[in-house]
C-alpha cells in the first residue's frame, strides 16, 4: 500500500542500458571476471541489438523492426540508418518513436558507444501538463511483467542500467526535498509492484539533490553487484514546471555517454574487489606455508647439511612459491587495470558533463552562463575519486606482500644453493678421498706382494745355503713371505695417512 496519493502527470520512463559488445562470449563461470572465450567481434551484432530491444518491446505487446544498421565510421555511434541521410534534404532522425495499443508512447535510441551498446529507450503516458493525472499506482503499466528489471543471472558483459523517472508534481517545490523522500519510494515501489514484505531488500535511497529546478532522488550504491541489486541504478525527478524538461531536452543526448562512462566505473571497481579478495585469499591460504618455510629453513643455526630429500622438498616449494607469486602478480595487475580503467572513464565522464552544463546553460543579461549539474556531479568528484583512492590503497598494501614474497624465493633459493653447493663439495671431496685411499690401498698390496716375493725367495738361502726340498720348508717360506708382505702393506697403507694427518693439524695450528 502506498502512502503517497496526490496525483502524478506525464510520468515518463527512461531506460539506458550497457553491455560490452567486444567479445559477447566472455564466460561467466570462469574464475577470472575479465577472461573471455571468445575474439573481439568483428562487427557489431545487429541482430543482438534487436532482440534486447525486442525483450523489451515483447512486454508492452509490440513486435518493431528496428531499422539498424552498422555505423559508417569508428566516430558515429547511432545504430539507425535513419540517422545517415543519404539525400541533400533528407532530414537527420535520431530515434525511432512507437506507441502502444493502450496509449503509451516512447522513442527507440540504439548506439555502440566504443566497445560497448548503450542502449535507450523511453516510454511515457501522454504529456499533457495539466490535463491528465495518474496515480502512483499507474506506474506499473511503464513496466509490464517487470521487464526493466534486472536479470541476476545476466551475462558478465552487462555493465548495468540506469533507470530515470521522471514525474511532474502539481505543486510548489517543498523548502527541503527530503520532504518528498517517501513520495519518490512510493513511486518505484509502485512501478516494480513491489510487495510490502520485499520493501526491505529494494534499494535504499543512497542521494537526494536539486537539478533542473526539480529535485532528484537516487536509489542503489554504485558498490553493490546486481545479485545484491536486481533493480539498477534508479534516478526520479520530480519537476515542478516546465523549465524542467526544457533544460533536460538540452542535454539529454548526452546522458548515455554519461552514464556509460558512470557504469564503467561502477562495474570496473565491483571487479576489483574480485581482485582484492584473490589476492588476499593467496596470502591467507599460504600464510602457514610461508612461517614453516621461515621457522624451519630460514632460521635453521645448525651446520648439518641437509639431505637430498630435504633438498629435493625445498626446490617443489621453490617452484610452488613461484606459482603462487605469479598469481599474486596477476591480481595486483588487474588492479592496477581497473585503476587507470577507472581514471580514463572518469576524465570522460567530467569531460562529457562539462558539455551537458554547457547545453543547459541558462540565459543572463544577454549571457549564457553554464547551469551546475550538481546531482551528476557529484558522483564524479566523489564516488570516482574514492574508487580510484581505494585501489591505490589495496595496492600499496599487497605491494608490501609482494616484496616479502619475492624476498622468501629469493632466500629459498639462496638456502638451496648454498646448500647445493656445500653439499657437492663433500661429495667431491669424500669421492677424492675415496679415491686416495684406494690408490693408497693399490700401492700398498703391491708394495707387500713385493716384500713377500723377496722374502720368498731369499729366506731359503737364509736358512740354508743349500735348501733340501720338502714340505716344512715350503711352508715356513710361504707363512715368513706372507706374513712380512702384509706388514709391508699395512705401513705403507697407514704411514701417508698419518703423515697427512700430522700436516693437517700442523696447518690448523699455524
Amino acid at each position: 500500500m502506498n502512502n503517497f496519493s496526490s496525483p502524478i502527470y506525464a510520468p515518463s520512463l527512461y531506460w539506458f542500458s550497457y553491455y560490452v559488445y567486444d567479445g559477447l562470449n566472455i564466460a561467466i563461470d570462469n574464475n577470472d571476471p575479465t577472461a573471455s572465450n571468445a575474439e573481439p567481434s568483428p562487427a557489431i551484432n545487429l541482430k543482438w541489438v534487436q532482440d534486447e530491444y525486442q525483450r523489451i518491446l515483447g512486454a508492452f505487446s509490440l513486435n518493431i523492426t528496428l531499422d539498424l544498421v552498422n555505423p559508417p565510421s569508428p566516430q558515429s555511434y547511432n545504430l539507425l540508418e535513419s540517422n545517415y541521410p543519404t539525400k541533400p534534404n533528407q532530414k537527420r532522425k535520431r530515434q525511432q518513436n512507437f506507441k502502444t495499443e493502450n496509449g503509451l508512447k516512447g522513442f527507440i535510441y540504439p548506439q555502440a558507444i566504443h566497445d560497448t551498446y548503450a542502449l535507450n529507450l523511453r516510454v511515457a503516458f501522454p504529456e499533457q501538463y495539466g490535463a491528465d493525472q495518474y496515480s502512483c499506482e499507474d506506474l506499473q503499466k511503464l513496466n509490464p511483467n517487470n521487464c526493466f528489471k534486472v536479470d541476476i543471472h545476466d551475462r558478465a558483459e552487462f555493465l548495468g542500467q540506469t533507470l530515470l523517472l521522471t514525474v511532474y508534481l502539481n505543486q510548489a517545490p517543498p523548502s527541503n526535498p527530503r520532504d518528498l523522500d517517501q513520495a519518490a519510494k512510493d513511486c518505484w515501489y509502485a512501478f516494480f509492484d513491489i510487495p510490502p514484505a520485499d520493501i526491505a531488500q529494494f534499494p535504499q535511497l543512497y542521494r537526494v539533490a536539486s537539478c533542473c529546478n526539480g529535485y532528484l532522488y537516487e536509489f542503489g550504491n554504485p558498490r553493490e553487484t546486481v545479485k545484491e541489486n536486481p533493480y539498477g541504478h534508479l534516478l526520479i525527478l520530480f519537476m515542478f514546471d516546465r523549465s524542467t524538461t526544457e533544460t533536460l531536452n538540452k542535454f539529454y543526448w548526452s546522458l548515455p555517454n554519461l552514464l556509460l562512462y558512470r557504469h564503467k566505473m561502477s562495474n570496473t571497481f565491483r571487479q576489483s574487489r574480485l581482485f582484492y579478495e584473490k589476492a588476499d585469499k593467496i596470502v591467507n591460504d599460504h600464510e602457514q606455508q610461508f612461517n614453516t618455510l621461515k621457522q624451519g629453513h630460514l632460521k635453521r643455526k645448525d651446520n648439518q647439511l641437509l639431505t637430498e630429500a630435504a633438498l629435493k622438498n625445498l626446490k617443489d616449494e621453490i617452484k610452488e612459491l613461484l606459482g603462487i607469486s605469479l598469481s599474486y602478480s596477476h591480481q595486483l595487475r588487474n588492479l592496477e587495470y581497473a585503476r587507470n580503467t577507472i581514471a580514463i572513464n572518469h576524465r570522460n565522464y567530467l569531460a562529457t558533463l562539462e558539455q551537458m552544463e554547457q547545453l543547459a546553460a541558462e540565459e543572463k543579461m544577454g549571457q549564457l552562463i553554464p547551469r551546475p549539474l550538481t546531482a551528476l556531479r557529484v558522483f564524479g568528484e566523489k564516488e570516482a575519486v574514492t574508487f580510484q583512492d581505494q585501489i591505490t590503497a589495496d595496492l600499496n598494501y599487497f605491494r608490501h606482500g609482494s616484496g616479502l614474497l619475492d624476498t622468501a624465493i629469493n632466500s629459498i633459493r639462496g638456502l638451496v644453493e648454498i646448500d647445493q653447493a656445500e653439499s657437492d663439495r663433500a661429495r667431491q671431496a669424500q669421492e677424492i678421498e675415496s679415491d686416495r685411499t684406494l690408490q693408497n690401498m693399490i700401492s700398498a698390496i703391491g708394495g707387500g706382494l713385493g716384500v713377500a716375493g723377496v722374502t720368498a725367495t731369499a729366506y731359503p738361502y737364509y736358512k740354508d745355503p743349500e735348501p733340501t726340498p720338502s714340505l716344512g720348508p715350503i711352508a715356513e717360506v710361504v707363512g715368513v713371505s706372507l706374513g712380512l708382505g702384509l706388514l709391508a702393506a699395512a705401513i705403507l697403507f697407514v704411514l701417508p695417512q698419518s703423515l697427512r694427518s700430522l700436516l693437517h693439524r700442523k696447518d690448523s695450528k699455524d
